[in-house]
């Protein structure tokens, strides 16, 4: 009798992609797959949450690493991604380490960094609280005008509108009246890439919170002033809140793009390489979000899966937007198919996606509300013991995909 060893699938990254890939490749391959995930960090975070933080509309969750692995039957190895040596189908480890793979899957992330000196540049790291300042400054009077920059370069936008519209919330709410709010941003309309019915809907919030809009703008960012480019416009603010300015990894051994992005052929493989695949934003795929990129997990997690002898057709990766937009007075649901281009798009005040989560993954928003309330229920000194059943066994999920058709379970 001959004996078949699994498919030993390594996948590199302890975010979102990485989680969603592990969660998929199992569920659709399971005992054809051995999988490792590789990852330098400890715990996974919801950094979607951040910007919820400085305003008490929510806070970050943080899950073991370890628990994830294990409930997933993965085997965790802590490490950074230094080189992909494809030729012997190894990786090297950060500390000289090697690690053998028959699939690899690259899921690193890109690395955030300031776009402008002296400004609050929020997201380029995990701290939440250097808002707290710019807040107090606004309620004590010290502050009276205030831009929110969107910088040129690679980023993902949707931070900037909420952190500006719960600044807004918070500094009408105290009834300070004569403060001056900016969102500047090189978009030519509010988060255009959801379409025209999104953005035009997200240009009313805007408007009703007493927000001016620049767009098509590219900010220089000098001390006191904003240089709004093309053009000679110049907008006079005692403070800056910006985004980071996001890079790729150049990861040795793997074709990049100018900026340090994995280049990537139409099946999500580094280009030229049929055994590395790139799932989210250490890609070179334009949008870089939360919800995109485990669609890619999910679209290069069935061809593994088929490969290993699954009965499973792959599907195409076709990138859907769906984003939470928190407003500081409730949410916006927002939701365009881009892969045919941006169209109309659709927007509303209630979920157009189930589970309504703020990242929206076909395996990761079904899971960590499960262990969210489980980590709840127990005392904070007690082991954990929980029991998470893999995707496919949930009916609720099935039956909210055919009654809702922007469900990311379809």
């Amino acid at each position: 009798m001959t004996s078949i060893s699994p498919l030993h699938v390594v996948i590199a990254g302890g975010g979102i992609a990485a989680l969603e890939a592990t969660m998929a490749v199992r569920d659709l391959a399971e005992d054809r797959v051995r999988i490792t995930l590789v990852a330098p960090e400890r715990d996974f975070e919801l950094k979607a949450l951040r910007t919820a933080e400085p305003f008490a509309a929510d806070h970050v969750r943080r899950y073991p690493l370890a628990d994830i692995a294990e409930r997933f039957g993965a085997e965790l190895r802590r490490g950074g991604l230094a080189r992909v040596d494809a030729e012997r189908r190894r990786i090297v480890l950060g500390d000289g380490s090697e690690l053998g793979y028959d699939v690899l899957i690259v899921a690193v992330g890109a690395r955030p960094r300031a776009a402008y000196d002296r400004v609050i540049t929020f997201g380029a790291d995990a701290r939440t609280e250097i808002l707290s300042g710019l807040l107090a400054d606004l309620d004590e009077g010290y502050t009276r005008s205030v831009a929110f920059v969107v910088p040129p370069g690679v980023s993902w936008p949707l931070p900037a509108y909420e952190i500006a519209l719960q600044t807004a919330r918070q500094v009408w709410g105290m009834g300070i009246d004569g403060v001056e709010l900016h969102l500047v941003t090189p978009e030519s309309s509010p988060l255009a890439l959801f379409g025209q019915e999104p953005s035009a809907a997200v240009a009313s919030l805007l408007d009703k919170a007493h927000i001016s809009f620049h767009g098509d703008a590219y900010a220089e960012v000098g001390h006191g002033r904003i240089a709004l480019h093309p053009g000679d416009e110049e907008l006079a603010v005692e403070r800056v809140v910006a985004l980071p300015v996001l890079d790729g990894p150049r990861v040795a051994g793997l074709p990049a793009t100018e900026d340090g992005f994995i280049q990537t052929d139409d099946l999500g493989r580094a280009r030229g390489f049929a055994d590395v695949y790139v799932a989210g934003d250490c890609g070179d795929f334009p949008v870089k979000q939360g919800g995109i990129a485990c669609q890619q997990a999910d679209a290069i997690a069935e061809q593994i899966a088929a490969r290993a002898g699954a009965p499973v057709v792959p599907q195409p990766f076709r990138p859907v937007l769906r984003g939470k937009l928190l407003t500081g007075k409730g949410e916006r649901f927002l939701h365009n198919a881009i892969r045919g281009g941006a169209g109309d798009g659709r927007s509303a005040d209630f979920s157009l996606w189930f589970p309504p989560t703020k990242v929206s993954g076909k395996y990761l928003s079904q899971w960590l509300p499960r262990l969210t309330e489980a980590r709840v229920a127990d005392e904070p000194e007690a082991e954990m013991e929980i029991e998470v059943p893999l995707p496919s066994g949930w009916v609720a999920g099935r039956q909210a995909m055919a009654l809702d058709p922007y469900s990311p379970l379809r």
